[in-house]
């Protein structure tokens, strides 16, 4: 097999409404798809001849497609994907969306969405777990306790036993004590590591991992001595399994108990039940050991307050897995979810420090609204399916140029897009960002209409606006949905901007804050001073030119100087100027919008007001 298809230290991570359902080990090429007929549930790695394949959805979730998403490995960092599907796209947070038939190379990790589902692959972690003094099970992971203090080993150990012998009985059990550690840090193989070590060195018949959720125990796996099978109907001690839900700590030994109670102890000599505890010192599980009467090999004697601390010790070693796999499972989640508004980096920042850096504040930050233009026209002639593709082409287009220049994808609103700069990372360059982004996202019009025109029978555009102030930022979303943007007049006033597009007859207009805040290297014109409705402070409004010439600067100086003499109702020598301009460029609609203005100035009765008060949004 060759290394393209066959690449070790890979993981697939699968999830679905911010939670994690699957998580696979990945060596070669790989594809994801609907549950066919025969096939197992979701959700279930099967080993085909030439490949894997993931069963991600079920029969009946027709947004995957049976064979959606194939992705072959290139190296351990880089994979080649490639859509399957007939109908069905795929889209690529920080990369681009990847229509039926298309194939994609991306470095790793990459995070995709397919139908509801939310696929994040990447390199399989390799940490290692600190070194840690050793420990009492019932101190919570994370936190400082009491040390487990084993005695000498000539007056703890078995008596007659030699001093080597208890040596090498001791080093033996600190070897075993490692491989649990260990193991709780790098593989999901350790709850029946820390069993098979509790039976083989403390001298259990059988150890269990139980574990505890919402009330009620499951058990999670059994290792038995050799020759010595558990019972099939074998049950827990429930006096047992309460004492340590209720106190905490382990017990050992078996009590004296009632004959009711005694019923689940049949045959049982000796039994243990060391507790593991979450990070807020709660009880999610116990390592349950037992010494039977009767049983093959048995040691016969009763579990001593040595054999209690040695389990406590393993115990905690699971704890300490547990924790971390809780932590973990929290950090990606939380990195899953910030990767659908923030930059792959900058949601990594925020996983770990996201109180600090998400808490709402007042922030001077760079607002940007985008409109997909005639889209309810265009979606009522071409239908549903095909406008629901479109539309979800072009705005994945125009949210790599959001993340492209480092900015904060806030929302969609049906065929429109608000992004944000400045926050929750402060920045010099906001305005010059959002500015960039602008351009960028008006330079993948050609590309969309080759894939679009056609299919749709017109053109695909769109009208964007700009805007800069201060603005309360932080999570505007609710306890049920999760989002980071901002609120206040400058957010408003930025949507009244992107809509008077198509009043002053131009695709990207931003105002005088953001002008000014921005480098100098951007082309723009003043073309008025607006008033929006229910906003009674005006603003200044640019148009950002994507391909200035030297036509376009000329035309721009000229037209500046017109509107400066109509302002300050110099009407004739604004006229001058305006009677050579709509001859030299007759298609320009702020040139025909400033004669029509000045027209109506000649012939009003109304007080003169330089301001263009709008009537619409």
């Amino acid at each position: 097999m060759s290394e393209s298809n066959a690449i070790g230290n890979l993981q697939m991570v699968i999830y679905e409404n911010h939670r994690q359902v699957a998580r696979f080990e990945l060596s070669r090429t790989t594809e994801l798809g609907r549950r066919q007929v025969n096939e197992p549930a979701p959700y279930q790695l099967l080993s085909l001849e030439a490949r894997d394949r993931v069963i991600v959805a079920d029969i009946a979730e027709t947004e995957v497609s049976r064979k959606h998403l194939t992705i072959e490995f290139q190296s351990s960092r880089m994979a080649t994907v490639s859509n399957d599907s007939l109908k069905n796209s795929i889209s690529f947070l920080g990369n681009k969306s990847l229509a039926p038939g298309q194939r994609l190379t991306l470095e790793l990790p990459f995070v995709c969405e397919v139908g509801s589902k939310v696929v994040r692959v990447q390199t399989a972690p390799l940490e290692e777990l600190e070194m840690q003094t050793l420990q009492a099970a019932t101190c919570v992971p994370g936190q400082s306790g009491r040390t487990v203090g084993l005695k000498r080993p000539d007056q703890s150990l078995a008596a007659g036993k030699t001093s080597k012998e208890n040596e090498a009985f001791l080093f033996d059990w600190l070897q075993a004590s490692m491989n649990v550690f260990q193991s709780a840090a790098s593989s999901a193989e350790f709850l029946s590591t820390a069993a098979k070590a509790a039976v083989e060195l403390v001298g259990l018949n059988s150890a269990t991992i139980m574990l505890h959720s919402e009330g009620r125990w499951s058990v999670a796996c059994t290792e038995a001595r050799d020759g010595d099978p558990i019972r099939e109907n074998w049950q827990a001690s429930q006096t047992m399994l309460r004492r340590v839900l209720e106190q905490r700590r382990t017990f050992f030994h078996v009590p004296s108990l009632d004959a009711a109670v005694a019923a689940s102890l049949v045959d049982v000599q000796s039994f243990v039940a060391a507790p593991f505890l979450d990070r807020n010192g709660g009880v999610v599980g116990v390592l349950y050991g037992e010494r039977r009467v009767g049983a093959p090999n048995s040691n016969q004697s009763p579990i001593r307050e040595l054999d209690a601390k040695l389990v406590e010790l393993l115990a905690y070693g699971v704890a300490s897995g547990l924790a971390r796999i809780e932590q973990e499972r929290l950090l990606v989640a939380e990195r899953v979810r910030f990767e659908q508004f923030f930059t792959p980096e900058l949601a990594r920042m925020l996983s770990v420090r996201g109180d600090e850096m998400l808490a709402a504040r007042d922030a001077e930050v760079t607002v940007l609204f985008c409109d997909i233009k005639g889209f309810s026209r265009i979606s009522a002639t071409c239908g549903t399916s095909l406008a629901i593709e479109w539309v979800c082409d072009v705005l994945s287009e125009l949210s790599d140029c959001v993340a492209e220049f480092q900015g904060v994808l806030v929302d969609y609103a049906g065929d429109a897009l608000e992004a944000l700069w400045g926050a929750p990372l402060q920045s010099q360059d906001h305005a010059s960002m959002a500015c960039k982004a602008a351009l960028q996202m008006r330079k993948t019009l050609p590309t969309l209409n080759q894939r679009w025109q056609a299919r749709l029978g017109e053109l695909t555009d769109i009208s964007i606006g700009i805007h800069t102030g201060t603005a309360k930022v932080g999570n505007i979303g609710s306890r049920r949905k999760y989002k980071y943007g901002a609120l206040g007049t400058t957010v408003n006033l930025t949507s009244r901007i992107q809509g008077a597009c198509k009043y002053i007859g131009r695709p990207v207009l931003a105002s005088g804050s953001t002008i000014s805040g921005a480098d100098r290297t951007f082309a723009s014109r003043r073309l008025c001073t607006i008033r929006t409705i229910n906003i009674e402070e005006p603003v200044d409004v640019y148009e950002l030119c994507e391909s200035p010439t030297p036509i376009w600067n000329a035309m721009k100086d000229s037209y500046e100087m017109a509107l400066r003499h109509y302002e300050c109702q110099e009407f004739v020598d604004a006229q001058s100027i305006l009677s050579t301009l709509i001859q030299e460029y007759p298609n320009d609609v702020p040139t025909q919008q400033l004669v029509e203005r000045l027209s109506r100035c000649n012939h009003s009765t109304i007080a003169f007001d330089s301001i263009w008060t709008l009537d619409g949004k």
